[in-house]
């Protein structure tokens, strides 16, 4: 027995190192614990066979456990072949799906996959069976040193277990329980999704493919002319940006001036939401047009993420677009880079991969510095200043090869604490932040100058529009430039008595400010029509003569068949350390709100009590009961798509759901015709 143990540990370590899972690339706890699982684990077998083995033990219970460690083998086997293929271990729905379609797995083996592998496979949990069965039938002898070795062993286990909590950084922990429950060993793996089958909500597969888009069968956007127009597109997300922040007056003077100037020219979307209070669920919606929800756990982005995404920078990239990030953020927040790193992208420029003195670690900003001080992150943000001189740079090197170019770019010194240069004027005054006033926290006396230093800080920001229109304009490029300037979350100052962001999804915290500036493509106008970030990527793609990707969830804002009103529905996603709520806006006036930690719920109407001060109780029973069935529907579809590999794997995201009947149903809830036009200026 102990020579049959050893040899089944070296042959998995083999594969282990061969293979080279991101348990052990991760390094520390998590390597040791991949490696010293699997000695545990076979030796954990042979004490069970030791105890089973003795004499009282029934002969049904020891054929039973002999026919369980046959199938066991089968699925170990393929569990270990998975891992080979995909870099992960078979998860409890992977193998509760091969044991409830068993002729359908074996056809579909034996007809498109590794026929020998799985006959072998077959054949030895046939033979596995038969040996359990024989040794299990007659006392094993005892092994003194092997039991005291699994003695030993089973604390170190389980201290490496515990170990993987124990990190100063929040990110990099969840990084590595998520890891350590994908790549350390099949049996862990399948006992990590087991525990959050018995605590999370259950998925149900509920998707069909016939209102689902294949992969393979969609068309390429490179088929469409190479010769049509190519205007620059310029994406300016700019943290906590509120919708009121356009044409905001105080204190005597404009607050953005240039991004005034903008919308006076271009269009302005008066009622345009981020996806997610925070940032690293709402900035990537942008450029990916994809909602935020995909876990049922806070999602860290990785780089083996299955799930398709066509980023703006492979749309442009097709059309010979040079692509670009330049950022005051720090990408990697939430692992925001690893979504964003694409092979079409050909500069990433921000705080983490710069390197240099331009650079800053906002102290009252709690999360930022906290990851800095863990050693998660390098550094914290860029000055804003230093990203726009970087992105001038790079318009004009596109401007003298005569590449068009696509660039997204986000401003940071709008978040709190505000914090922008010594030497950058402050004109609106007070500023001074005084130390009981924290992210999320601070006396409602307080809120003017806490105001007045989110005003100084986005005052700077719109200093850094200026310096590009100014450049863009230099080089006559302006008008061949769809330049879109937009909040990537909202920011709220004593609104419903609270205040910052990254809590639950409130009106404060979501409406942002959205200006497309494109002359020539869109009228000097303002639209009311309730949009999403998501909806971004495809409005601009259709402005730029691109088709809309059906990898994309948004859709097109300006297009003649939008939905009406009675028909438009925005959603979202709120999954932080402060809240876990989803909402529903629909007609542009009711939302319902859902908060997953207590249960609690509510329906606001924004037309009446705009900031959310009062939940309505009582009043609309069956409105409140549709909108709760169309949000569930919508989170129950997210998370059936990226939770099954058959959905994931072969199509694209699903559309959201778009009931017709409300309008009938519920015609005193809509304003009007259902209809939003557009107001154009003279």
């Amino acid at each position: 027995m102990p020579r049959i143990l050893a040899a089944l540990c070296a042959i998995e370590l083999g594969v282990l190192f061969w293979q080279q899972p991101e348990s052990l690339r991760f390094g520390g706890v998590l390597s040791v614990l991949a490696v010293l699982f699997i000695p545990w684990f076979w030796l954990s077998i042979a004490q069970c066979a030791n105890w089973l083995s003795q004499p009282g033990r029934s002969k049904t219970l020891r054929w039973a456990t002999a026919v369980s460690l046959g199938t066991g083998f089968v699925l170990y086997v393929a569990s270990w072949g998975l891992l080979v293929r995909t870099g992960r271990y078979m998860n409890l729905d992977a193998v509760l799906f091969i044991l409830n379609n068993p002729f359908e797995t074996t056809w579909l083996y034996l007809s498109e996959a590794e026929h020998i592998a799985f006959v072998a496979a077959g054949i030895g949990g046939i033979i596995v069976t038969l040996v359990a069965g024989r040794l299990l039938s007659t006392p094993l002898k005892s092994n003194p040193n092997q039991s005291q070795l699994w003695r030993r062993m089973t604390p170190a286990v389980a201290f490496l277990v515990i170990g993987l909590f124990m990190d100063a950084s929040e990110q990099r922990r969840s990084q590595r329980i998520d890891v350590a429950a994908r790549t350390t060993h099949p049996v862990y793996t399948l006992a990590c999704s087991l525990l959050d089958t018995m605590t999370l909500e259950e998925i149900e597969p509920c998707l069909h493919e016939s209102e689902l888009v294949a992969i393979q069968k969609s068309v390429s956007s490179s088929e469409t002319d190479q010769t049509a127009s190519r205007p620059n597109v310029i994406f300016v997300a700019i943290e906590s940006l509120r919708a009121d922040a356009v044409y905001q007056r105080h204190q005597g003077r404009e607050v953005m001036p240039h991004l005034n100037q903008l919308a006076q020219e271009g269009l302005r979307f008066t009622n345009a939401y981020a996806q997610s209070t925070h940032s690293d669920y709402s900035d990537v919606c942008i450029v990916s047009s994809l909602y935020p929800l995909r876990t049922r756990r806070h999602h860290y982005y990785r780089d083996d993420d299955p799930w398709p995404k066509t980023l703006a920078f492979d749309v442009f990239k097709e059309r010979g677009y040079r692509t670009a990030i330049v950022s005051s953020q720090n990408e990697s927040w939430g692992g925001m880079d690893r979504f964003l790193d694409v092979p079409a992208l050909d500069v990433f420029y921000d705080a983490e991969r710069s390197l240099t003195d331009m650079s800053y670690v906002p102290a009252r900003d709690p999360g930022l510095a906290h990851e800095h001080s863990a050693g998660m992150f390098r550094t914290g943000c860029l000055y804003d200043e230093h990203t726009t001189d970087t992105a001038i740079r790079l318009m004009e090197e596109c401007h003298k090869t005569g590449e068009p170019f696509f660039l997204s770019m986000n401003f940071q010194a709008s978040h709190f604490p505000y914090h922008i240069p010594d030497h950058v004027p402050a004109p609106f005054q007070p500023c001074h932040l005084d130390d009981d006033v924290s992210f999320m926290s601070y006396p409602k006396e307080k809120t003017p100058m806490v105001r007045n230093a989110f005003f100084n800080a986005i005052h700077h920001c719109d200093a850094q529009i200026g310096r590009m229109v100014e450049a863009l304009q230099r080089t006559g490029q302006l008008d061949n430039t769809i330049f879109v300037v937009l909040g990537e979350n909202g920011e709220a100052f004593q609104e419903n008595g609270r205040v910052g962001h990254a809590q639950h999804p409130f009106e404060s915290m979501l409406k942002v400010a959205c200006v497309v500036h494109a002359p020539g493509r869109v009228e000097p106008s303002e639209s009311a029509y309730p949009m999403e970030l998501i909806d971004v990527l495809p409005t601009v793609c259709s402005l730029a003569g691109r088709p809309a990707h059906p990898n994309f969830q948004g859709i097109n804002v300006l297009a003649a068949d939008r939905p009406t009103l009675d028909k438009r529905f925005l959603f979202f996603h709120v999954n932080c350390a402060s809240a876990n709520s989803d909402a529903v806006q629909w007609a542009g006036r009711w939302k319902y709100v859902l908060d997953h930690d207590t249960g609690a719920s509510g329906l606001f109407d924004l037309q009446e009590d705009p900031w959310e001060n009062q939940i309505i109780k009582g009043e609309h029973p069956a409105l409140t009961q549709e909108l709760h069935r169309t949000l569930t529907t919508w989170r129950a579809r997210q998370l059936a798509f990226y939770h099954y590999s058959a959905y994931y794997s072969r199509y694209y995201p699903p559309r959201p759901p778009q009931p017709s009947h409300l309008q009938k149903q519920f015609p005193e809830a809509v304003p009007s015709t259902g209809r939003v036009t557009t107001h154009t200026r003279p």
